[in-house]
């Protein structure tokens, strides 16, 4: 470690810190990855608009040497007991424990005027390991407790300095979710940071701005990229796709799209394997990680969560025989953990029109594009992969950074989605039009919100989730100075630039 700290601040240290009069807050130091980025886009915006970063840390801050190493000036507040506010949080928890209750309405909460139930909500999956809430239990007091302490922390924080606001990996969880929101509340400004190799970075302002993901894709965005590709729209669009199956753009499609799954192009094989009747359309329902906060990606969902959608969904296909219904597991299930549920036994004894494709037995997702006709997801990528691969089109159940673009069904109601369902055997494939706007989200989603950050290793989803990976990827970062010093040197300063302008909102790869 102490090889790194030199190495990585003899990098940085051909960036001078700069003083303005305005601090920004970043969040706690955490996962290494996660880490570095902030660190790194806390440089970019120190040099782009003077903000002196300021790092929460915990009490002992055993990470003060690797903060320094970047910015050896940057400011660090450690963590205070806060007895009292502890003690207040816990008993103003209780009451709002009371309240959800008797209403069993986990994303009613609400703290100091903000909605914080959808936090609660995947809090809730994410820390117990858990698909769903089965019942409203006292360990939705704690996380209560912890956001209601996580947000008078931040609001005690921001308003006792210069501020001018915060730097956040995410806008879910308590850590970053909270403190995000928090700082909106007050009418400070938010950099949401995200990705690792490929990243983005937006600057939000306002409470509603806290579902606006920097991957969401506008209609200004889609007409844009229509306009300037013009006859070149498929062109690009391949491109972009190809990086994607090869593994160069989201860690999850090196897993959607792996060689060593099963491939179909041919329908009739594929109905065979999978006993199903060929003169029957395909419905494709694609099945989620069930504890990836389910609510607080996005503004609403039909249903509790990724279970419930589902179970129901499930228990509608059983009484509908006119189409053939595949639910096709997460391509990276294996890399999460759900304790409290057996999909064997969910799916056991299913009618012949019914099929189960597990973790064990994955296809890659280019067969859908010779096996579906109707693709169905809750918040899901192949809500516009599909429509864009091959016009076929797709049924979502939730709001999605392609939500309002015009080639998705998008029922607001569930009695609207089950109606779309009982009439999948009659959906005919999205008009050419709508499959240019499907394109052009795909393009912008994973290419044109994405900018390089070469100061990154590529890594996997493994690696992202490897507890171990620590001393392995500073080692990684050594290397990428050694090897890619003048790349790096110039995205950075090109970034730099876009975030110095006056009316910076977002970084985008133009």
């Amino acid at each position: 470690m102490d090889e790194f700290i030199r190495k990585n601040k003899a990098f940085w240290s051909q960036f001078k810190t700069k003083h303005g009069e305005k601090k920004l807050l970043i969040e706690e130091p955490g996962r290494v990855m996660i880490t570095h980025a902030n660190a790194v886009f806390s440089i970019m915006i120190n040099q782009a608009k003077d903000y002196m970063p300021v790092w929460l840390c915990g009490k002992d801050c055993e990470e003060k040497k690797l903060i320094f190493s970047y910015c050896p000036e940057a400011e660090i507040i450690t963590t205070k007991e806060w007895t009292f506010i502890k003690i207040y949080s816990a008993l103003v928890a209780f009451v709002k424990y009371l309240k959800i209750y008797l209403t069993k309405d986990v994303l009613g909460f609400h703290y100091d005027g903000i909605k914080y139930g959808d936090i609660l909500y995947d809090a809730y999956l994410f820390e117990n390991n858990v698909a769903t809430i089965k019942k409203i239990d006292f360990k939705i007091i704690k996380i209560i407790a912890k956001c209601i302490f996580r947000h008078i922390k931040i609001k005690k924080t921001l308003n006792s300095g210069n501020y001018f606001g915060v730097l956040v990996s995410h806008l879910t969880g308590i850590s970053s979710g909270v403190m995000a929101r928090c700082a909106l509340r007050y009418g400070y400004y938010v950099y949401v940071r995200t990705g690792h190799h490929r990243s983005r970075l937006q600057l939000l302002k306002g409470t509603e701005s806290s579902y606006d993901y920097p991957l969401t894709a506008h209609m200004t965005d889609v007409d844009k990229i229509i306009t300037q590709a013009g006859p070149n729209l498929e062109k690009i669009f391949q491109k972009t796709l190809e990086e994607e199956i090869i593994g160069k753009g989201n860690a999850n499609s090196i897993n959607a799209f792996s060689k060593n799954s099963s491939f179909y192009d041919n329908r009739i094989v594929f109905n065979s394997d999978y006993h199903l009747d060929p003169n029957k359309k395909n419905v494709f329902i694609m099945l989620h990680i069930f504890n990836d906060h389910p609510h607080s990606h996005f503004r609403w969902m039909l249903f509790n969560d990724y279970y419930d959608w589902m179970v129901q969904t499930l228990n509608f296909a059983k009484t509908n025989n006119k189409v053939n219904w595949i639910f096709k597991q997460h391509p990276s299930i294996k890399n999460y953990v759900t304790k409290g549920t057996d999909l064997n036994e969910l799916f056991k004894d299913l009618p012949p029109n019914i099929a189960y494709i597990d973790e064990n037995k994955q296809i890659n997702t280019q067969s859908l594009i010779h096996c579906a006709d109707l693709i169905v997801t809750c918040l899901g990528s192949a809500g516009f992969e599909l429509p864009a691969m091959k016009a076929i089109p797709s049924l979502v159940a939730g709001d999605n950074p392609y939500t309002g673009l015009g080639f998705a069904l998008e029922p607001k109601t569930k009695k609207e989605y089950f109606q779309i369902l009982e009439n999948a055997d009659k959906i005919d494939k999205i008009k050419p039009e709508a499959q240019k706007r499907a394109q052009a989200a795909f393009i912008y989603i994973y290419k044109v919100s994405n900018i390089n950050m070469s100061v990154c290793p590529i890594l996997s989803q493994a690696e992202e989730k490897d507890k171990n990976i620590k001393q392995r990827y500073w080692n990684m970062i050594c290397n990428q100075y050694a090897t890619k010093k003048d790349i790096i040197l110039k995205e950075l300063n090109q970034y730099i630039q876009e975030i110095a302008k006056p009316k910076f909102k977002r970084l985008i790869n133009e």
